[in-house]
Parts: structure tokens; sequence; C-alpha cells
């Protein structure tokens, strides 16, 4: 275990699991899987923090009921106490236009944000982290000081083509200055199952790069899930039997997310 890792832990002697959600590509849902775990986690009785690191603030806006004073960019610029919390629940450190200034791949920017993260673990058990959809200096700071990371893929033919960018600034950063990090895997999200072409997609993402990289679930569309983000609410809380139905398909990758990350 490196130290990075090695220090994380909480007032109860556990480690807190720091959740990276990235992508390089816009528009593959890496927001809505980000709340919705940072919802799921919390319901399972953890404190969960939440760090919006896109200054497009999706999942801020969405969080807006679990909003700190903090904000995500103050953990690059200086050491920061991030409040801790005594019981179940979720504090969001809001994605805001300061992150735009954060560029430079600076060893001391992407070091501040990583001893911050190691303070705020000791009250906290689950990090979600979002990020933003270019690779730079917020992503490459995430997975350093993160433990694991998943990223959601939307099966269209220009997604496809970046995986093997993606994959290989993941697994790089792993080789050189995150050995600890673990690559849960590449989740289809928002598969049309009728579609053709999707699932043509999703045999050729098989052929191309094999089940090692791919995790053991999908997200199917489902109308529900965007209805349930206008109402800042997860999508199994929802009355509608859809929305149930929705909810039960997310609920049961989760659980093999969390057996994955209990288990490691």
């Amino acid at each position: 275990m490196s130290a990075a890792n090695r220090d994380r832990r909480d007032g109860r002697g556990g480690l807190m699991k720091a959740l990276v959600v990235n992508n390089e590509k816009g528009g593959v849902g890496k927001s809505t899987i980000a709340v919705h775990l940072a919802w799921y986690f919390a319901e399972r009785g953890n404190r969960v923090l939440f760090l919006d690191l896109d200054p497009q603030s999706n999942g801020t806006a969405t969080l807006a009921a679990h909003a700190s004073d903090i904000d995500a960019a103050a953990l690059f610029a200086r050491t920061v106490a991030v409040p801790p919390m005594a019981s179940a629940g979720i504090r969001v450190l809001g994605g805001t236009a300061a992150l735009r200034g954060i560029v430079a791949v600076d060893g001391k920017v992407i070091e501040q944000f990583r001893s911050n993260l190691k303070d705020a673990s000791h009250a906290y058990d689950i990090a979600v982290v979002d990020t933003p959809p270019t690779f730079g200096v917020r992503n490459l700071a995430a997975l350093i000081a993160g433990q694991f990371v998943l990223a959601p893929i939307d099966l269209d033919d220009y997604a496809i083509d970046g995986i093997e960018t993606l994959l290989k600034h993941i697994l790089g950063v792993k080789q050189k200055y995150n050995s600890d990090l673990e690559f849960l895997g590449l989740i289809p999200n928002r598969l049309q199952t009728t579609s053709p072409r999707q699932r043509n997609n999703l045999n050729s993402l098989v052929q191309r790069f094999g089940t090692k990289y791919l995790f053991d679930g999908v997200i199917p569309q489902r109308s529900s899930i965007g209805e349930a983000l206008a109402e800042k609410k997860p999508v199994w809380r929802l009355s509608k039997t859809a929305a149930r139905e929705a909810g039960r398909e997310m609920r049961a990758v989760f659980d093999k997310l969390a057996i994955r990350m209990e288990t490691a």
C-alpha cells in the first residue's frame, strides 16, 4: 500500500474509499452516475464527501441541498479544513468557475489536493469525485489521490474511439504515480437495448479490449433518470413504476461496485 493510501484512515480505524468517476469525453453521463453513487452510499450508512472538479457543476446543482461553504477549487490552492460528518449523509464541495484557472500541471498543486483529501478522510467513509471531460491537472490529481476509478462510456462511435486514450491515461497514472489505484472498469451507460448499432459497438468493445477492462454491468437508457435529476433525488425514490425499475437496474450495478470496493 502506498503512503498516500496507507495514511487515509478515518477516526474509526477504517480506510476511506476515494472513488473517481472519470472519462475524457463529455456527454457520457459521468455526473448522473456520480450523484447517484453519492445517494447510494449515503443510504448505505456512509459519510460521503462529494467533490465536483468540473466547472460545469452539474453534480453540484443536483446535490445543492448538501452544499458546503467550501468549494472544490480551494483544495488545490491552500490547506483546507473540511468540516467532519458525525453520521451518514453527503457533503458537497462544489464546482465553481475558479476551477477553470487550475490548468497547469504543477506538483505542488497536486500534492495540496492530495493532502487535503487525506486530511478530510478522517471523518468520511466514501469520497466520490466527479471529474471534467478533459484530461488535465484536476483529473490527474484525482487519480493520484484516489483509490478506485470508474469510467462511464456511451456506446456511440466517437466514445469508442476515445477509450484507448482513456485507458492509457488511467493505467499510466497507476504505473507512475499511484500503484494502489484500482480500475473498476468501463461501464456502458445509457445503453439503448433495442439499438443494433449500440449492441454492435458493445461487441466491438469486447473484441478490442477484452472483458478485463469492462465492468460487469451496464446502465440502460431510462427517461426516468433524467426526471429524477430534475427533482434532485435518486431515480429509485420516484414513485413511477418505470423509475423503480430503473432504480433496481442502477442499484444492482452499484451493489457489484460496492462489493469490489469493500473487498479491495
